[in-house]
């Protein structure tokens, strides 16, 4: 039997300033109908370049430099704008990562899928379906991917759905074509415990239900384990193994791959030494609300929260999405205010500051965002960025700014040289690092991380959590560490509150909380986290 899709000896060079460099080297695969293909490897292995690649959506810079690709007998190098479009989304669709990035947030869900439909009738060069018939089609989409409401989620706008629901409609707009081959880019990256357990069954149950032939890419090793039958690891842009999923979970042969496994961190590995208790808490939160208002009703995002902070203590905050984490970090900072209850650094409620008084505190309480992608200005250097907390709040200019910056790379392991380069330059890990030494060029007190390590393949993620864990040590810094991903808060966190609708519903130490759950929202929330850890995908992989 002819493979279905065909990568031989392909190899793919890109344009730059600093000369050329190989993107993709002698890569070669052979995908089958109905084949499910799990692809990882860390940032800038090339994971993203080869599947773009496939869909004709790769950088325009780049050249191929040796071997081809073939699709169905198609040779998709050769293709031209026309027949990328007979192809892309009609054959071959692809999920993508971020779905916020994705979907117009001017346009209704419903509006975006009816697009794509039209676009794929016309790429075929069929007859244009009415409104109702192409109103029905995408009911019947959304339907398909488990949404129980169609009709509602139709004519609704993307803000108004979860993240789970947001991945739920990308994933209808790539069924639009009815394709032989579907792509899914790190499908379950910004998605929590239960919404990842949620979405890598849909998939399984599409590959059954549509006879689909699946590629998967994800620095995730159980949401791999849990689709893919066969797997492929990169690094550099070469493929270094390939193989069934459970020989290479099982018995790996190359030392990357095995530098990989041993990389992700085990469910049970609890790393972090509890503070000592402290007379006065450095942090207390005094019965903090936050109501929105919404269609004529009032949104509890958070909903009368009291807890405090001990110095030197690292807290966790875990939760599924809605429930509340990300505005009550917002609150922690004053960064939006709260409709009720105050927060009170070393005992002075920040509600009460003035302005400046305001002003002159946060420079002892920092964030650290998700996304450092979008946390950074691409329009600015990495000393512009690490420099700036240092012109506005210290005034330091020329050589003592300069030097300062060069410090502060030093203190996150980054070469001094990567002071001029930009954002887009630097790697996930990387561009990370750069926000903790912005966050921590102030010397502050506290650290609020919001899912600083959501975005990161599980090497760059273990580097960032030891570094966080060396730099805790050496400046005396508190930890509020919001996380969705319940193995790295079990590695990293002396204490827990666990959230949910806006309350916390169990707080306690990271031993007692995983250990000995009280809540069966708690219990649900670890047993969906061990279904897809790296203990459960060997399980798996090992049993017969």
């Amino acid at each position: 039997m002819s493979a279905l899709l065909k990568i031989s000896d392909f190899s793919l060079d890109i344009d730059t300033f600093d000369g050329t460099l190989p993107l993709l080297r002698n890569v070669s695969l052979e995908i089958n109908k109905g084949d499910t293909l799990g692809i990882v490897g860390e940032s800038g292995s090339g994971k993203t370049m080869l599947v773009r690649t496939v869909m004709g959506i790769g950088p325009r810079q780049s050249r191929r430099t040796g071997g081809g690709i073939t699709f169905d007998g198609i040779d998709l190098t050769g293709l031209d704008d026309k027949g990328w479009r007979k192809i892309r989304g009609v054959r071959i669709s692809m999920i993508f990562q971020d779905p916020m990035t994705y979907l117009n947030p001017l346009f209704t869900v419903g509006q975006q899928i009816v697009d794509v439909i039209r676009a794929h009738h016309r790429a075929v060069g069929e007859k244009l379906p009415g409104r109702a018939a192409c109103q029905a089609r995408a009911e019947q989409l959304l339907g398909q991917v488990g949404i129980n409401d169609p009709a509602r989620v139709y004519a609704q706008y993307p803000h108004q759905l979860s993240g789970g629901m947001r991945q739920r409609v990308l994933i209808s707009m790539a069924l639009a074509g009815k394709p032989d081959v579907l792509i899914a880019d790190e499908p379950t990256t910004a998605l929590d415990v239960t919404v990842q357990a949620q979405v890598l069954a849909l998939i399984n149950e599409l590959v059954a239900k549509l006879n689909l032939t699946v590629i998967m890419i994800s620095h995730d090793i159980g949401a791999i384990a849990a689709v893919a039958s066969r797997c492929a690891v990169m690094y550099r842009g070469e493929i270094v193994e390939q193989g069934r999923t459970r020989d290479i979970l099982t018995a790996p042969q190359h030392e990357y791959t095995k530098r990989l496994l041993a990389s992700v961190p085990e469910f049970g590995d609890q790393a972090a030494v509890a503070a000592k208790p402290q007379s006065a808490p450095l942090l207390e939160i005094r019965n903090i609300g936050k109501i929105y208002h919404s269609a004529g009703r009032d949104i509890r995002a958070v909903d009368d929260v009291s807890f405090s902070v001990a110095e030197g203590e690292v807290l966790g905050v875990v939760g599924e999405s809605g429930s509340g984490k990300s505005t009550l970090a917002r609150l922690l900072l004053r960064l939006i205010e709260p409709t009720s209850g105050s927060v009170h650094l070393e005992g002075k409620s920040l509600q009460a500051l003035s302005p400046q008084e305001l002003r002159r505190m946060r420079r002892h309480m920092q964030f650290v965002f998700q996304n450092p992608h979008s946390a950074l200005n691409g329009r600015h250097n990495i000393a512009d960025a690490i420099g700036e907390p240092l012109r506005i709040q210290e005034g330091l200019s020329g050589r003592a700014l300069r030097a300062e910056v060069e410090r502060l790379l030093d203190v996150v392991q980054l070469p001094r040289n990567f002071a001029y380069r930009y954002p887009h330059e630097l790697s996930g890990g990387q561009k990370q690092r750069v926000c903790i030494a912005r966050a921590v060029a102030l010397k502050p007190r506290i650290l609020v991380l919001d899912e600083p390590t959501s975005a990161l393949d599980v090497s760059v993620q273990a580097q960032i959590l030891e570094f966080l864990s060396e730099l805790r040590a050496e400046m005396n810094l508190t930890y509020v560490f919001i996380s969705h991903d319940l193995t790295v808060v079990n590695h990293i966190c002396d204490r827990i509150l666990v959230m949910r609708n806006g309350k916390i519903v169990e707080q306690g130490t990271t031993q007692d909380v995983f250990h000995a759950p009280q809540q069966p929202y708690t219990q649900a929330l670890l047993a969906s986290a061990r279904a897809t850890s790296k203990e459960a995908a060997l399980a798996e992989a090992a049993a017969p």
